[in-house]
């Protein structure tokens, strides 16, 4: 994994566009359309945008429709039955006609620079296994960033954008497709993992698949700065943490070698036991750290909670039912 990557020479290839950015959504029709008024204000305009509906049953559909006639965007839209970001990304990945190809989420707000800063990128690293990684920050419109949502953030939890400004050099850890751009062609010989049935740990996977091809260098652009809109309760983080639980438990079983043993907290493992052995507890600790965490946080009922719906969720995941999945890669 950690032997020198290879210099693979790589001509951009001719197409209508030189870069394009892709957008996965499912039932985010308000958050949707400001993220595409926000790609309207780029100072950079020759991109393409291809947006796939994941089977959304709310207005999205409608919206889209409505949208490409009043648009200048260069917009592709492609429906599609619910699938995952993962498919969704495939799909949408397999439609771009550009050859730099970048991943956003449909909450997330480009700034005025955005696409133009990841354009840069590439054209002074034209390297095929270069990507480039955005700096993404909560949105101050649109929402309330509380006491909870300031912790994800600087926690690392969420993301671990304060490690990248601190200097850490970014690896597959940091493969976030909330802000990442990437040469299409490597995606396209490499999709995403369709097994990954949410929106938790498909995309790391693939960037830890590239790091051990040695084909994958990350290379962080704060300069290409975007905002995510996306209201963030206790009680959401915890349903979050059980569907990340379930998806690293399909990436160990894809790639056990990737597997570390849980952190030595006392407390918490203590209260993880407790949890299995009588689930029945988990809801009153549910509610009494929701009550805490509003007054107070971190603190160690937060914690304690939100590690017990991650690792009930990776107990849930069967492995047996993901170990074939390797295979196809």
């Amino acid at each position: 994994m950690n032997s020198p990557i290879p210099v693979r020479n790589y001509s951009l290839p001719v197409s209508p566009y030189p870069i394009g950015v892709i957008i996965p959504t499912y039932n985010r029709s308000e958050a949707l359309l400001t993220c595409l008024r926000h790609l309207e204000r780029q100072t950079w305009t020759d991109f393409e945008v291809v947006i796939v509906d994941d089977g959304s049953t709310d207005s999205t559909p409608r919206l889209l429709e409505e949208y490409q006639h009043q648009t200048v965007l260069h917009l592709c839209c492609i429906r599609q039955d619910n699938g995952g970001p993962a498919r969704a990304r495939n799909t949408a990945i397999a439609a771009l006609q550009a050859s730099i190809c970048v991943m956003i989420g449909d909450d997330i707000f480009a700034s005025p620079d955005f696409v133009s800063k990841h354009l840069e990128l590439h054209r002074q690293r034209p390297e095929i296994h270069v990507a480039g990684l955005g700096l993404t920050r909560w949105s101050d419109t649109g929402q309330r960033v509380t006491n909870f949502m300031r912790w994800l953030d600087e926690s690392g939890v969420q993301f671990a954008y304060n490690d990248l400004l601190r200097g850490t050099t970014p690896d597959w850890k940091y493969f976030y497709t909330s802000n990442l751009s990437l040469k299409s062609q490597l995606l396209r010989e490499n999709p995403f993992n369709e097994l990954f049935p949410k929106a938790a740990a498909e995309d790391i996977e693939l960037g830890y698949r590239l790091e051990r091809q040695g084909a994958l260098e990350v290379a962080f652009i704060p300069d290409a700065l975007a905002h995510h809109l996306h209201p963030t309760s206790f009680r959401q983080a915890c349903r979050r943490q059980f569907n990340v639980g379930m998806s690293m438990r399909i990436f160990h079983d894809l790639w056990p070698d990737s597997a570390r043993p849980p952190g030595n907290f006392a407390f918490r493992r203590s209260l993880r036991k407790l949890i299995l052995r009588h689930p029945v507890l988990l809801p009153p600790l549910t509610f009494l750290a929701d009550i805490v965490t509003k007054a107070w946080c971190p603190n160690l009922l937060m914690l304690g909670a939100l590690s017990c719906y991650y690792n009930l969720g990776y107990q849930s995941s069967a492995s047996s039912d993901h170990k074939s999945g390797a295979a196809r890669l």
